[in-house]
């Protein structure tokens, strides 16, 4: 198992398979981006994970961008998933193509889908996305779960637009869908965070009254509630030290790089042309694991 210098192993790889994306969702620092001039194949995205399993990686997550723009998804997945080490496959989509690719991802090897709704009113929905497309992402998950798809629902809260929106309505839906519930306090730059900003402490202490404490989730320490039945998860702001001391994750980019920390781009870890060249890239991994510190330290 690779472990780095702080003690942290590395159990999970969030890969990224493409950067741009067909909404606009105004926090979003991507705000659909356009296409990287190189991609990693399939069978190279395959290649990182073979590595990665070597040294304790057992679950991956496939972001992007958005993920479900990319036609070759289903391969990538199934790719994963014949590597034997691993024993969770997880996507995260903002659903919008979901209902029509959700069984050949099932049928892939997917095992779960985070799914983005920042409202349940379509009007807000259309004004943080920029896409009106509520309707289609009810149906994708819906769609999900019917063919063996486990879903968490993602919700990022913004003051002045989706705070006044009550819990009970979010949970409620969760508990129809079957959904894990994840509520998602916003991280970004100054103007951003002046704006929109909302700490999650009144969401918590309505959660108390409402259910209980679960338990706490090993990544980075988030408590989870359960309230009639839903599992609640918050991840509160990135900038603290739990965030840093808990985290297991490697992070790797589209065009073929390992990505120490969420917070740096200036200890990138380039493995493409490696791979391309046929040679192998465990010393790549392992440099990028030792250069993973906590960014934020207590």
């Amino acid at each position: 198992m690779a472990v780095d210098r702080f003690g942290r192993p590395i159990t999970s790889l969030r890969i990224s398979v493409n950067y741009e994306c067909n909404y606009r969702c105004f926090f979003c620092h991507n705000e659909g981006m356009e296409p990287a001039s190189r991609l990693m194949s399939p069978e190279e995205i395959e290649k990182v994970v073979r590595v990665g399993a070597k040294y304790g990686v057992r679950k991956v997550k496939i972001t992007g961008g958005e993920p479900l723009l990319r036609r070759d998804l289903e391969e990538i997945i199934r790719r994963i998933a014949g590597v034997d080490e691993i024993k969770e496959i997880s996507l995260v989509t903002n659903g919008y193509m979901l209902k029509e690719r959700a069984k050949g991802l099932r049928e892939s090897g997917l095992d779960r889908v985070n799914v983005s709704i920042h409202s349940l009113n379509p009007e807000v929905y259309k004004r943080i996305t920029g896409i009106d497309g509520l309707h289609r992402v009810v149906d994708g998950i819906e769609e999900a779960v019917k063919v063996g798809l486990k879903a968490k629902i993602n919700r990022v809260i913004l003051r002045g637009v989706n705070d006044g929106e009550e819990i009970d309505e979010l949970i409620e839906f969760a508990k129809k869908t079957g959904a894990f519930l994840q509520i998602i306090e916003l991280e970004g730059d100054y103007e951003l965070m002046r704006r929109y900003h909302l700490p999650l402490n009144e969401i918590e202490e309505k959660l108390r009254k409402m259910g209980r404490l679960k338990g706490r989730k090993d990544l980075h320490d988030r408590p989870i509630y359960e309230v009639d039945g839903v599992d609640v998860e918050l991840v509160k702001a990135y900038k603290n030290p739990d965030f840093c001391m808990h985290c297991t994750r490697m992070r790797v980019t589209p065009d073929g790089m390992f990505k120490p920390c969420l917070f740096r781009k200036d200890n990138l870890v380039p493995f493409l042309d490696r791979l391309r060249e046929g040679k192998e890239i465990d010393s790549l991994f392992l440099l990028a694991v030792n250069r993973r510190e906590p960014f934020y330290k207590g």
